[in-house]
């Protein structure tokens, strides 16, 4: 196998930047720069590093030992001063003497070749590289640690059990009292497995929240203040504010994180009916954004009567009086489902804070799942699954009308390989591809 190399941190200048080789010929080369004859494992030294009897920057060099390593390959690193100069110098050394430049997420890769991660953990190991707030450090973290891993895996091995039962019935089939098959309690076995299943699957909606954040929507008639809101929660001036109606045409959004939660914010055109062609595409914009949002903020001018609008179509609908600065309309007191309503004055800043407390607390609501720290968190883990439980379904079917163990062995395989293929058990090199080509080169 090739000695691959690669600049380890971000390519900017820096007080550190590390150089990562890995590879049959990584110690070499690293011994060759420092002039040392070896490196022990996991010892760092302070070293001169040298292209031949030029210098090219003092700093240590560190090597792990296969397959005590992350890759499970020899692993040297350089921790040189982050000068790009340095580092691109460092690197076209390395390549002279023997090394090639690493594809993105390659080390990761040969990680996952040489049994150090599943899949499942060297996507977690994406996620954790990407996360932007809190919540989706701990679900990136969840993840590598194995818990999904684990889950599926009290999956697999029964399911296991049940598909070597089958076919050890089938080359039995010429004696029919070792062939014979206990329906019941197979059928019951494979409902328990395929409920499991389905279980994880409404964690999916909880796992996206956490990695990736809610879409908090602000939903409402034109002139409400919903853009004076959106500024004064995002803690940025970014949607026009005007005093005439339909100021807001298209979505404005702004990803922020309040107490560790991701959230994107997403300011909308006002609802009503209208003529003007780009006012009803806003509309459109804005009754798309609420359907697929995870949060609405349901905004109303609380010195106006109701606008009468539709409740939006969100499982989570936050009520929102706006303008308590002002007088408020004698509507509300006929509208007993508006009474627990948040009352604020966005223009002055006035319960803005609770509000956005109020919102954390309705994402973190949503991100909790039902499995705790087991989600899934993307859309090829929840495919998978949907295809092991199909095929389970296909299989407790089979048991229950006398099919041919043949076609309830062939069933149970699939749903097996549909496993392994979400670990990384057996996985099509295009999946594989897909997966490491999201990681920045030197990871």
């Amino acid at each position: 196998m090739d000695t691959i190399v690669a600049l380890a941190t971000a390519p900017v200048p820096a007080g550190l930047a590390v150089v990562r080789l890995s590879g049959p010929r990584a110690h070499a080369i690293a011994c060759t720069l420092a002039g040392l004859p070896a490196l022990a494992h996991a010892r760092m030294r302070l070293v001169a590093l040298r292209d031949g009897a030029e210098l090219i920057d003092r700093g240590y060099v560190v090597a792990f030992h296969a397959p005590r390593s992350f890759t499970g390959e020899d692993v040297a690193e350089l921790q040189v001063h982050g000068s790009l100069a340095v580092t691109d110098r460092l690197i076209a050394v390395c390549v002279d003497l023997g090394a090639r430049t690493a594809r993105p997420g390659e080390f990761s890769q040969r990680a996952y070749e040489h049994g150090k991660l599943d899949l499942l953990q060297a996507e977690a190991l994406a996620d954790l590289i990407g996360a932007r707030a809190e919540s989706a450090r701990q679900a990136a973290l969840q993840a590598l640690d194995g818990v999904l891993s684990q889950a599926l895996a009290a999956v697999r091995l029964p399911l296991l059990h049940a598909l070597a039962d089958i076919e050890a019935r089938i080359d039995f089939a010429a004696e029919p009292h070792l062939a014979e098959v206990d329906r019941p309690a197979l059928t019951q076995r494979l409902v328990a497995l395929a409920a499991q299943l389905q279980l994880l699957l409404t964690t999916t909606t909880a796992g996206r929240i956490r990695l990736h954040g809610a879409r908090v929507v602000l939903y409402g008639a034109p002139n409400a203040g919903k853009s004076t809101l959106f500024n004064a929660l995002c803690g940025a001036d970014r949607a026009l504010v005007d005093a005439r109606p339909g100021t807001t045409r298209d979505t404005v959004e702004l990803q922020t994180a309040p107490d560790g939660v991701l959230v994107t914010w997403i300011d909308t055109a006002g609802l009503r009916d209208a003529v003007d062609p780009v006012e009803q595409a806003g509309r459109a914009r804005a009754e798309a954004e609420a359907q697929h949002a995870d949060v609405v903020l349901w905004l109303e001018d609380r010195a106006q009567p109701f606008s009468g609008l539709p409740p939006p179509p969100a499982a989570t609908v936050l009520r929102v009086l706006n303008k308590t600065d002002l007088p408020a309309h004698p509507d509300w007191q006929q509208r007993p489902e508006w009474q627990a309503a948040l009352a604020l004055s966005a223009q002055h800043d006035q319960g803005v804070a609770a509000l956005r407390a109020a919102v954390v607390a309705a994402v973190r609501q949503s991100a909790a799942g039902t499995l705790g720290h087991v989600v899934l968190s993307r859309q090829r883990h929840a495919a998978a699954v949907q295809v092991a439980v199909a095929a389970l379904e296909r299989a407790n079917h089979a048991v229950q009308h006398g099919f041919p163990l043949e076609l309830l062995a062939a069933d149970l395989r699939d749903a097996a390989l549909a496993l392994d293929e979400l670990t990384g058990a057996i996985v099509p090199d295009d999946v594989l591809d897909a997966v490491f080509s999201q990681f920045c080169i030197g990871k």
